[in-house]
């Protein structure tokens, strides 16, 4: 039967003292550059091919380093972008991740959050077992860092003049 986990972290993305501050636009064009070199963004991912581009949606293979005990591996993704807000990754087995910017209390330029949402499937993993709480603990500690490092990445870019 399987298990399907649902997981989501959410990080402020200009946090007092951090520098440079990030617009919309650079995080918008962060994200747009992280469908396509996600490797930029995402340790665990070592390469991204474009398969199609049109409109709003990318299709690409996105090709996962070896990690938490799974084999490196390739997954083809069908990427939406809904401008400013979010992008969603499509895998073929029906596991989505969304990419969300979304405003903080102040409603300003710099007050701003990102989410990323998982919903991962695990069609091997009996519910309740033991299997099932160390992926779910395996799946937030991921949702963090991947947020962590998408940010960075982007402070990274926008400092060297890359997201203007």
């Amino acid at each position: 039967m399987g298990v399907i986990i649902h997981c989501a972290y959410t990080e402020q993305i200009n946090p007092s003292g951090a520098s440079p501050q990030l617009t919309r636009d650079q995080v918008w064009k962060g994200l747009q550059r992280k469908i396509r070199k996600a490797q930029d963004f995402v340790p665990v991912i070592e390469g991204c091919d474009v398969l199609e581009e049109k409109d709003n949606e990318v299709v690409r293979e996105a090709h996962f380093k070896a990690f938490n005990g799974n084999p490196s591996h390739t997954v083809k993704e069908t990427c939406k972008s809904y401008y400013p807000t979010k992008v969603d990754f499509w895998q073929p087995n029906g596991a989505l991740i969304t990419n969300t910017v979304s405003d903080g209390p102040g409603l300003t330029e710099n007050d701003l959050n990102m989410t990323y949402t998982f919903e991962w499937r695990y069609p091997n993993v009996e519910e309740g077992s033991d299997d099932h709480k160390q992926k779910s603990q395996t799946c937030r500690e991921g949702a963090k860092t991947a947020v962590h490092s998408s940010i960075e990445a982007m402070r990274k870019m926008a400092a060297a003049g890359e997201l203007d």
